[in-house]
């Protein structure tokens, strides 16, 4: 995938925790044994995620994370940007030093329009409508 394992983890958490009823609040080692998050690991993410408004963090009993309305209404790649910056680069796809539109690679071309084709993908659809999909594919496989 083109996430590092933080951006993999902020989008699972952020997903479970929208499929979540909207009251709920759930406590992060629930979130990290239900998508297999290393529990430590998690809570930074969550902290991070909090600190940028995606999620309310609630202290003591009875508390957890709550997804807020800023993080449903936002696209995957902002959550995942904000969290842990750029997510496509514009490095070349071989490797190459200089790779640009003057001084191309040979898969320079192709790179570019699978580049612009996924962040188009991950930057089109909000969080809501993400979790939505995610949970009518979840139905319909029962």
């Amino acid at each position: 995938m083109i996430y590092t394992k933080t951006g993999e983890y902020a989008i699972r958490a952020i997903l479970f925790l929208a499929r979540q009823s909207e009251d709920a609040l759930v406590m992060s080692s629930v979130v990290a044994k239900k998508e297999d998050i290393p529990s430590h690991y998690l809570a930074k993410i969550l902290q991070r995620m909090a600190k940028y408004g995606y999620v309310d963090s609630y202290k003591g009993r009875g508390g957890g994370f709550k997804i807020t309305k800023l993080a449903l209404d936002s696209s995957i790649l902002e959550i995942v940007e904000r969290i842990e910056g750029p997510v496509i680069t514009l490095k070349c796809v071989t490797g190459l030093k200089e790779c640009s539109d003057e001084h191309p690679c040979p898969l320079h071309d192709e790179w570019s329009e699978l580049r612009d084709n996924i962040y188009n993908l991950i930057s089109s659809k909000s969080v809501r409508e993400v979790a939505e999909e995610y949970t009518e594919t979840l139905r319909k496989k029962v």
